[in-house]
């Protein structure tokens, strides 16, 4: 999924992989102009992620003023210059690339899901995106574990929570337009909102209960077990008979 696709890391799925502006004075003394991969080979989308967990683990242990650029370098074991080849700044590192949310191949498969010959919403639409869900959060499980501390840092920090809650609808935004456009239907249409709120909501819960258990269950069998008593309630009469 694109950034918006729950991946916690990803954020709090889709808002956490939001890109934020510069920071304070000693963070943007540590900017230079980015040269951003436009085709990124394993390894070097292997870095990249490196640098992005890095960062978010410095942010949550010593607050996103409290680590610089040649420190995170230090830690990823890589150049200022290699650095600045993938992110323009730090806190853009922090919240990392928008690509880097996505499986590989997995919107395209979202994509390329719906069935032929339909008009309007397709009947597949919902099991699409939850599998589309399911295959982000077996990826990010081990992610979403390693930086619940992150998690709480953006959380104290005021310039940190204001460009995540600002940036967060707009990749909502881009990721609707996407939906619409597989759906041939337009963006605004109240279904696919509501439909698209509902997953994200469902997407939170589960990660709430996986991190508050024992772990006995999955991140994906958490989600489907909200869902599921989702559509327990979903599925009654809207009016009394």
């Amino acid at each position: 999924m694109p950034s918006c696709v729950p991946d916690y890391l990803s954020c709090t799925a889709c808002t956490l992989s939001a890109k934020l502006h510069l920071v304070n004075k000693s963070a943007t003394n540590d900017s230079e102009p980015a040269a951003a991969p436009a085709g990124l080979s394993a390894r070097m989308q292997k870095t990249r992620l490196s640098i992005t967990q890095h960062a978010r683990e410095l942010t949550a242990e010593y607050g996103f003023a409290g680590f610089t650029v040649d420190q995170l370098c230090a830690a990823v074991g890589i150049s200022r210059r290699t650095f600045f080849n993938y992110f323009a700044t730090k806190i853009d590192a922090v919240f990392g690339h928008v690509d880097d949310g996505v499986p590989h191949g997995a919107m395209d498969r979202f994509m390329a899901a719906r069935p032929a010959g339909i008009t309007g919403i397709s009947p597949t639409l919902q099991a699409d995106l939850v599998a589309l869900i399911i295959e982000q959060l077996n990826r990010d499980e081990q992610a979403i574990r390693s930086t619940q501390g992150f998690f709480a840092a953006v959380h104290r920090e005021p310039e940190l929570l204001e460009r995540m809650m600002q940036v967060g609808p707009e990749r909502q935004a881009e990721f609707m337009k996407l939906i619409a456009q597989r759906e041939g239907v337009e963006a605004d249409h109240p279904g696919l909102a509501l439909l698209v709120h509902s997953l994200q909501f469902a997407t939170f819960k589960a990660i709430d209960r996986f991190l508050e258990s024992e772990r006995e269950r999955s991140l994906a069998e958490e989600f489907l077990i909200v869902i599921e008593l989702a559509r327990e309630l979903y599925c009654q009469p809207l009016t009394r008979s």
